[in-house]
């Protein structure tokens, strides 16, 4: 017999309504979880933002993967050889520098925060920014010159290019900019004068044991990064920083044309000269450059010093070096990076080579790669110069 109606109508209703309360029910769960969730966040430290890695990191693993190559007889493609020692993003990256490097480390992403301060972030939006300076500068990055470089003007040139840059002598007193109405606009009167910049041929020969490629590649690339950013700093640095003149081989030295100044009784004293001689105009980024004794001295006794000091271990101690960063000007010539590496050359071990034989003279002293080590050769077309003349100063023998 069917039941009447209003019991089965009675039933149903009250199913609905305990099937209402448990729905209710995993809602306020679900609610208490995330609010849970939510709490602990609040209690647990922030995760650290990973750091992001340098670019020049992909020159790095090219250069081991060349040496990997040299150091099994180049039994292997260099593209295996990166297939074996990277994962696929890492070599996808490496493959990228190789190809070409001025356009891989320009538009390499950071993953950084967008700040004014980070390169390849917001640091781009702000005034000073600076182009592609060169790989080897990028690889020697604590080198005076690459932190010259950064506070100046950097120019990409095409292969063998140069280019002229004006400038333009100041004015005394400088003309007003405000016009009245139907009043005449003051002119800038100035000489204007062209300095040329081109680039040189930038090479460096670093050697490796071939035990490197026994090592685990973190640990090797972190001997060749040390290794080479040693070498290239000490070797483009010893030639920014020296007196000689430029030549169709090389830039002229920052101090080339420069007269010392007399050292006086304190650094202060001395750091007040270096910037007076930097006049008409005064200096707008004044820097200063210091043999490591001298400018751990100026750490020491003004450590709230704003003025940047850079120390540099190829200046004989005494020396003290200012300069208006704001005229430095570096160049680079576009895709002009090289590397090379070889197991079967033979190096004259000397800062000013010879000829390995020249009219039946052999150079001494000499060294065959096959009996010992792998070499890598790094060649770049760089090139530097100040805008206007007066721009540096020195000192020498100074007495802090």
């Amino acid at each position: 017999m069917i039941p009447p109606p209003f019991h089965r109508t009675g039933r149903v209703f009250r199913f609905m309504d305990t099937f209402a309360r448990l729905e209710n029910e995993v809602v306020n769960q679900k609610a208490l979880q995330i609010g849970i969730e939510r709490r602990l966040r609040k209690l647990s430290p922030a995760s650290p933002i990973p750091a992001a890695e340098p670019p020049q990191m992909a020159i790095v693993r090219a250069i081991l993967a060349r040496v990997h190559r040299a150091a099994s007889g180049n039994r292997e493609r260099l593209d295996q050889v990166i297939e074996r020692l990277f994962p696929v993003d890492v070599g996808r990256d490496i493959h990228r520098s190789l190809e070409s490097p001025g356009e891989f480390l320009r538009t390499r992403a950071a993953v950084d925060p967008a700040m004014t301060t980070v390169p390849g972030w917001a640091a781009e939006l702000v005034p000073g920014a600076t182009l592609y300076s060169g790989a080897l500068p990028l690889l020697a990055g604590r080198s005076v010159f690459s932190r010259i470089a950064a506070r100046g003007l950097a120019i990409e040139l095409p292969p063998g290019g140069s280019i002229r840059l004006p400038n333009a002598a100041p004015t005394d007193p400088p003309p007003s900019p405000w016009v009245g109405v139907g009043q005449p606009i003051p002119v800038r009167s100035g000489l204007l004068s062209l300095t040329t910049l081109r680039s040189h041929k930038a090479a460096v020969l670093s050697t490796f044991s071939e035990e490197i490629a026994a090592h685990s590649v973190p640990t090797a690339e972190s001997i060749i990064a040390d290794i080479l950013q040693s070498d290239i700093a000490r070797s483009i640095d010893a030639t920014l920083l020296d007196a000689n003149a430029g030549s169709p081989i090389r830039p002229a030295g920052l101090l080339n044309g420069v007269a010392p100044l007399t050292a006086g009784a304190d650094a202060a004293a001395d750091i007040k000269a270096l910037v007076a001689a930097i006049s008409d105009p005064a200096p707008v980024d004044f820097v200063i450059i210091a043999a490591t004794q001298q400018a751990v001295a100026l750490s020491l006794a003004y450590p709230q010093l704003t003025i940047p000091v850079l120390a540099s271990d190829v200046l004989p101690p005494g020396t003290v070096i200012g300069l208006d960063a704001a005229d430095f000007v570096s160049s680079v010539d576009r895709d002009s990076f090289t590397i090379a590496a070889s197991t079967e050359a033979v190096l004259h071990e000397e800062s000013a080579p010879d000829p390995i034989v020249d009219a039946g003279t052999t150079a001494s002293p000499v060294r065959s790669l096959w009996q010992t080590d792998v070499g890598v050769k790094l060649r770049e077309m760089l090139g530097w110069l100040m805008r206007r003349p007066g721009r540096v100063a020195v000192m020498e023998s100074v007495s802090w």
